[in-house]
Order: C-alpha cells, then structure tokens, then sequence
C-alpha cells in the first residue's frame, strides 16, 4: 500500500507497492533515526552513518551501492546491541581508486575520533575490507569478510573495458543497467527480499549519478588489477577473520571460497547452503548470529 507512509515522490512510493507498510515504515524510521553526516576530506566530500553508543566501534563497509543505508538492517541490529557503535560510510562519488577510498574513509574514523575498529565488508565492500586491512592493520581489530572475493584480474580486464563504453551510455539508461545487474542477485518471488528489492531500485533509480557508478566500477577495476594478496600478508596482525560464504552464491563459486581459505589461513568460516548472493536476507537469524558471535563479541 505505502500510503501515508512519507514518500515524498509518488514514482518512489510505486517502488514500494506490494511491500507490506510495516516493513517499509521501518526503513523510513531508519532515515529519521539516521540522518547522514558530512565531511570533507582531501577536497572529497564524504557521507556517513553513525549508530548506536559505546567504545567498540563497528566499520561496516556498504556493497555496490555505494550508499550507507544499503545496509540499514545489519546496522539496526548491531547497533541495538549495548556498548557498540557502528560507522557506515557511503563511497563518496569523486574517489576513482581504491587507495583514495581506503584512505577517506580512515578519515572518517579520524574525524570521529577512533584509533580502532572492527570492520566488516560484504559483497563490494569485502574487497575493500580486504585492503582496509592490509592498508590499516593497526586500526582494525578483527575482520568480516561476507560473500566476497580476492583480486580477479580476469573481472578487473573486463571491468576496465567496459568503462570505455559506458562513458557513452545516458545517466538513464546506465541507471537501469545497473540497477537489472543488481536485481539479479537476489532471489527471485521471496517475500523475504520484497523490501530490500524496491530498496534497491529507489537507490538504483534515484540516488545514484552517472559519475558515482563510473568511478565506482573505476575503484572495483584497480581492485581487480592493482592488488595482489598473500597469506604472508597478515602474518604479523594477528587479528581474527570471519569468512561468510554460500554454495551456491554466483559471486563466489568454488575455487574463489578455496582460495579465500588460503589467504585467510587463521580464519573461521560459515558456509551457508542455497542462500546465493542473500545469506543476510534468507537467513537473517542465523547471519546475524554468526556476526554476534563473532564481531560483536568480546574482546
């Protein structure tokens, strides 16, 4: 229905037809618990979420979209939990390398005062914990890896070739593209990814610009091509590491969740089974168990 709801763009409000009100009031109290934060750093104007109170601080790295809010459910859960506060940055949309992007978002941490996290990244955001981590070692406390894996030069070539044409593509259309390439990794007909699918088209459709989903890809390509990882990498952290994976999950077949416990030799593992690319959706319960015994947990 989503009547009266507080859409103040009628074509938004279609997005969310056929989700059930009370479903779609929680996200719209999200936004007004959580407004976004600004700050400039480097000349680079960053946004960012800051939930929840105490000294143990929460870096929850977004996916592909780019946007804190994408994953406004694991941060209501965290954050609902006493002593945590949870900091989600959105990519901001100048950044064209991963390096520039690592280092805005340590800038955040500066900018709020912490010296050390425990940072967590699913999907695109995993690669960028995989470099947060090798980049901040003595900043990060403990790591989350979900449904993401290492450098693939293959990917980063194809990533890189396609930027040479979707220069060329309306603002519009690249929007829709993107947005289909999304859709696609959920679940299709589960009431479970109803929300979080109309959520994403809204994003998709009306909070992303041509120039933002550009460098974005530009950051996953030099992701891809410039970095290569070892298990000798983290040898002298010494931090602990959750790999949170499917069997089924497109982005991670077999031979990347192998190689994933190669360079990640120390870390535990959760394997879910016909889940795909949307443990967190599927399984809810059972994924955010996995992180309350795990990143939330004690020292």
């Amino acid at each position: 229905m989503t009547q009266g709801l507080g859409f103040e763009n009628r074509r938004i409000a279609r997005l969310y037809r056929g989700v059930p009100d009370e479903q779609v009031a929680r996200l719209l109290q999200f936004r007004t618990a959580h407004p976004y934060r600004r700050v400039t750093i480097d000349g680079g104007d960053w946004e960012y979420i800051d939930a929840g109170r105490g000294s143990m601080v929460i870096l929850l790295l977004p996916g592909a979209l780019g946007l804190a809010e994408s994953s406004w459910q694991t941060i209501v859960h965290l954050a609902a939990r006493p002593g945590i506060r949870v900091i989600s940055p959105s990519y901001a949309p100048t950044v064209t390398t991963v390096a520039e992007m690592i280092d805005g978002i340590a800038g955040i941490l500066d900018h709020e005062g912490v010296s050390l996290a425990r940072v967590m990244g699913g999907s695109a955001g995993g690669y960028f914990a995989q470099v947060f981590v090798r980049r901040y070692r003595d900043r990060t406390e403990r790591l989350v890896i979900s449904h993401a894996g290492p450098p693939d030069p293959e990917q980063g070539s194809k990533l890189s070739g396609s930027l040479c044409w979707l220069r060329l593509v309306p603002e519009g259309m690249m929007r829709a593209l993107f947005r289909k390439r999304m859709e696609g990794l959920l679940a299709e007909g589960r009431a479970e990814t109803a929300l979080v699918r109309a959520h994403m088209s809204e994003i998709a459709s009306f909070r992303l610009t041509k120039e933002g989903l550009m460098n974005l890809y530009r950051c996953l390509a030099d992701f891809h091509l410039h970095h290569v990882f070892s298990p000798q990498d983290l040898a002298a952290w010494g931090g602990d590491v959750q790999l949170i994976l499917a069997d089924d999950d497109p982005a991670t077949p077999l031979s990347v969740r192998e190689e994933m416990t190669r360079l990640y030799p120390q870390a535990r593992v959760h394997l879910f089974h016909g889940t795909g690319h949307t443990a967190s959706l599927l399984r809810q319960e059972e994924y955010f168990a996995v992180l309350d015994g795990f990143i939330a947990a004690g020292p």
